[in-house]
C-alpha cells in the first residue's frame, strides 16, 4: 500500500480540528494519548492555540501511523491560523516531519466542514508549488492536485523501498501540470492527468536503466464501470536519452517519440485496444493485444508498420540483441513493412516487405543491394516469398542479379533453384532445403561453379593476379546443431590442377569466432601460374599439395598437416635463381649463398629433380622438413633436389620455425617484393 504525503497531512487535519469545538478566549493546551481511525493512528498529541488572539497554532504528534508505515516528532506551526463555525485556515505554516523532510515544509490549508471542502498549498521552495483541491459529498468526492515545479525526489521519497516499480526511481526532475481525481465510497471512479516532465533522470544500482535529462508530456485517463476500467494515455517524449540494457535511446526537438494508446483492464486482464507508436527516423507502429493478469502473459497480439527506416530499426532497436553474432557489424538501409499477429503463445502469421533495402557487413563478408521481397510467412498452410537481389558480394567477390521464389509451410522452407551471376560464371544452388524444430535450424544444398576467370577473381580479391580458371562441384551441404558440413568432397579446378576437399566441417558460421576443419588435396597444380602470380621467381613444372587436419579458428590456421611435392610425370622442370634465393629464405641458410659466389651466379635458371617441403603445425609452431634429409652430414633436410644442367640443390637448416614468423617470411617475399637476406 502506498503512502503519500497527502494521505499524512490529512490525518494531521483530522487530528488538528478535532479540538477546535474545545477552544476558548485564552490559550488552551490539550493533550490526547491517542486518536484511531480507518487509515491512520496517531499518539501522544499535544495542540497548543494561543497568542494574543489566539491565531497562532503549535501541534505535535510524538507518533503517525498510516497504512503500516509509522513517521515520528511531527510538528504543525501555523502562525496565522483561524476557525470559525465554517471554516478552519491555516496561514505561513510549518510542517515538521523529523527525518523525512531535511527541512521544514511551507503550508497552509483552508477547511471547511460543513461544505465538505479543503483547499492545501505546499510551497516547498520560491519556485515550486503543490495545490491540492478536495470537495465530497454524500453521493461522491473529487480532487485536483495542480504541480508547478514538483520536484520528483520528493515524490520519490514517499513510496515504500519494497514497492514493485517498471523503472527506478528518478533523481531529478520536475512536474508540472494537474491531475483530477472523481469518485465514491467504493472507491475511485475517474482520472484524469496532464503534466510535463523536465529534465528527468534515474539510474539504477546495476548501471543497466538509466535515463539523463529526459522531458515531455505525459496526457492520461481513466474511468470505471463496474469491474471495468477504460483507460488511455498519450506520452510525447521531447529530449533527452535513455539506456534501456541493451537499448540505447534518445529524443530531441528534431526527433521526437510519440505514443498514443488506449484500452481497459479487469479483475483477469489487461486490454491494448489500439497504440500508436511513433519513433524518429524508423516510423509509426501500430498494435493491439490481450495480456493476462494472472500470469503476466501475453495471450494475443498484433502489430503492423508501413514504410519504415530499415536503418535506425535495425541500429537502435534490433542491432544491440546481436552484439554476439555475426550480424554484430551489419548495416541496413531502405524501407520495409511489418505484419505480426501473435496467439496462444506462438507467432501464427508474419508479413515482411522490402523496398530497395541494402545489407552490409563492416567487414566485408557480405553484401546484399537492391533486395526487394514479399514474405507473406504464416504458420498454417502453404504460402509463396518471392525475393529479388539486384547486386551483392560474398567474401569480396561480387555476383549479379537473381530472383527466386521460397515455398513456405509452417517452418519449412523450400528453393528449387537458385542461379548466381559471378564474374564470367554462374554458381548454381540446387534443392535447398530449411527446417526448423526442437533443436534448431536444419538447413542443407547441392550445386555447382561454372568455370570463372582466375585473373578476374583475384583482381577482385585485391590479391596478386593468378590464370587460369576456376570452377567446382558442390555435393550436397548441411547445417544443424551450429555446424556445416559437406556429405562427400567439394571439387575445384584451379592452376591447370584440381583441388579436393574432404571431411569440411564449419562450426558457428555466423558467431563471432567460427572454425574450421576439413582436409585437401591439390593435384598437378602448374607452378608457372602459381609462382608468376607473385615476386616470388619463375618456376615450372607440376606440384601435389596435401594439407591433412587442416584447422582455423576465426579464419586463423592452428593446426594442420601440410606436404608440398613434385607431381609424378614427364613435364619440363626448371627453377629461377630469384626463386631458389627465396625458397631458401623460407627454409632458412642453405645453398643459395654459394649462387653468388660460384659459377653458377652465371646462369639464371637451373634444372630440378623434384621439390619437396612440408609443414606441421602445432601450438604456433611448424615442424619443417623437406624432399629428404642432407646427403652428407644429416643435417637440414632437402627442399630443392638438383637435376639436369646446370643443377641446384637448396637446402634448409631451420627444422623447428614459428608460424608467425614464416608468415612473416611470405609476406616480405611476395608483398614487399625484397630481396631475402641470406645468413
Amino acid at each position: 500500500m502506498r503512502i503519500t504525503l497527502w494521505t499524512i497531512l490529512g490525518a494531521i487535519l483530522v487530528v488538528s480540528t478535532s479540538f477546535f469545538a474545545h477552544a476558548g478566549d485564552s490559550e488552551i493546551t490539550l493533550s490526547l494519548d491517542d486518536v484511531v481511525s480507518p487509515t491512520f493512528t496517531a499518539k501522544n498529541i499535544r495542540a497548543t492555540l494561543g497568542g494574543s488572539d489566539q491565531t497562532q497554532l503549535d501541534l505535535r504528534l510524538g507518533e503517525l501511523t498510516v497504512w503500516g508505515k509509522s513517521l515520528r516528532n511531527i510538528a504543525l506551526a501555523c502562525k496565522k491560523f483561524n476557525w470559525t463555525s465554517g471554516e478552519v485556515a491555516c496561514g505561513e505554516g510549518v510542517l515538521h516531519l523529523d527525518k523525512t523532510l531535511k527541512k521544514p515544509l511551507p503550508i497552509s490549508f483552508r477547511y471547511a466542514p460543513a461544505k465538505r471542502t479543503l483547499s492545501l498549498t505546499l510551497n516547498p521552495t520560491t519556485i515550486e508549488s503543490w495545490q491540492l483541491a478536495a470537495a465530497w459529498q454524500a453521493t461522491g468526492w473529487t480532487g485536483v492536485l495542480t504541480l508547478t515545479n514538483a520536484q520528483v525526489e520528493r515524490v520519490a521519497a514517499w513510496l515504500p523501498a519494497q514497492m514493485p516499480l517498471p523503472a527506478p526511481l528518478p533523481n531529478k526532475g520536475a512536474l508540472s501540470g494537474s491531475a483530477r481525481l472523481r469518485g465514491n465510497a467504493t472507491g475511485v471512479s475517474e482520472i484524469t492527468a496532464d503534466f510535463s516532465v523536465k529534465a528527468l533522470s534515474f539510474a539504477d544500482a546495476s548501471g543497466l536503466h538509466a535515463g539523463e535529462n529526459v522531458g515531455g508530456t505525459i496526457r492520461a485517463s481513466a474511468a470505471r464501470s463496474d469491474k471495468t476500467w477504460q483507460w488511455r494515455f498519450d506520452v510525447d517524449w521531447q529530449n533527452g536519452e535513455v539506456f534501456w540494457q541493451p537499448l540505447y535511446l534518445k529524443s530531441g526537438k528534431d526527433k521526437p517519440h510519440k505514443l498514443t494508446a488506449s484500452g481497459s483492464f479487469d479483475e483477469k486482464n489487461i486490454r491494448l485496444l489500439q497504440a500508436n507508436l511513433s519513433l524518429a527516423d524508423i516510423g509509426n507502429i501500430a498494435a493491439s493485444g490481450l495480456m493476462s493478469l494472472a500470469n503476466m502473459q501475453i495471450g494475443e497480439a498484433d502489430l503492423q508498420a508501413d514504410n519504415l527506416g530499415l536503418s535506425a530499426l535495425f541500429g537502435d532497436i534490433l542491432k544491440p540483441f546481436l552484439l554476439d553474432t555475426g550480424l554484430a557489424k551489419t548495416r541496413v538501409d531502405g524501407r520495409g513493412d511489418l505484419v505480426w499477429r501473435y496467439r496462444a503463445g506462438k507467432t501464427t502469421a508474419l508479413k515482411v516487405v522490402l523496398r530497395d533495402a541494402a545489407f552490409m557487413d563492416e567487414d566485408e563478408r557480405f553484401a546484399l543491394h537492391g533486395v526487394n521481397a514479399a514474405i507473406p510467412w504464416r504458420a498454417e498452410g502453404a504460402s509463396q516469398a518471392d525475393i529479388e537481389i539486384k547486386r551483392g558480394q560474398l567474401l569480396r567477390v561480387p555476383f549479379g542479379a537473381m530472383n527466386f521464389p521460397v515455398v513456405m509451410r509452417g517452418f519449412d522452407f523450400s528453393i528449387p533453384r537458385i542461379v548466381m551471376p559471378v564474374l564470367d560464371g554462374k554458381l548454381t544452388l540446387n534443392d535447398f532445403t530449411a527446417r526448423r524444430d526442437q533443436q534448431g535450424w536444419q538447413w542443407q544444398f547441392g550445386g555447382g561453379l561454372t568455370p570463372i576467370s582466375m585473373r578476374a577473381f583475384t583482381e577482385t580479391l585485391k590479391i596478386p593476379v593468378m590464370h587460369g580458371s576456376l570452377s567446382g562441384v558442390i555435393p550436397t551441404v548441411r547445417y544443424a546443431k551450429s555446424t556445416l558440413t559437406v556429405d562427400g568432397a567439394l571439387l575445384v579446378q584451379a592452376l591447370g590442377g584440381s583441388m579436393v576437399i574432404n571431411n569440411l566441417a564449419l562450426f558457428n558460421p555466423v558467431g563471432i569466432a567460427p572454425r574450421l576443419s576439413a582436409d585437401v588435396d591439390m593435384r598437378n597444380l602448374d607452378l608457372d601460374l602459381l609462382t608468376r602470380t607473385f615476386s616470388f621467381g619463375s618456376m615450372e613444372g607440376r606440384i601435389d599439395v596435401r594439407i591433412a587436419g587442416l584447422e582455423l579458428a576465426d579464419w586463423q590456421p592452428v593446426k594442420f598437416d601440410a606436404k608440398l611435392a613434385s607431381s609424378p610425370g614427364d613435364y619440363r622442370r626448371k627453377i629461377s635463381q630469384r626463386a631458389v634465393q627465396n625458397i631458401t629464405a623460407l627454409g632458412g641458410a642453405g645453398a643459395a649463398g654459394a649462387i653468388q659466389a660460384s659459377f653458377l651466379r652465371f646462369f639464371d635458371r637451373f634444372g630440378y629433380e623434384k621439390i619437396g617441403l612440408s609443414c606441421v603445425l602445432n601450438h604456433g609452431v611448424c615442424q619443417m622438413d623437406g624432399v629428404e634429409g642432407a646427403p652428407d652430414t644429416g643435417a637440414g633436410y632437402v627442399i630443392v633436389k638438383g637435376g639436369g644442367i646446370p643443377a641446384i640443390t637448396v637446402m634448409g637448416y631451420n627444422r623447428t620455425v614459428n608460424w608467425q614468423e614464416l608468415v612473416t617470411r611470405l609476406k616480405r617475399i611476395t608483398e614487399d617484393n625484397l630481396q631475402p637476406v641470406i645468413q
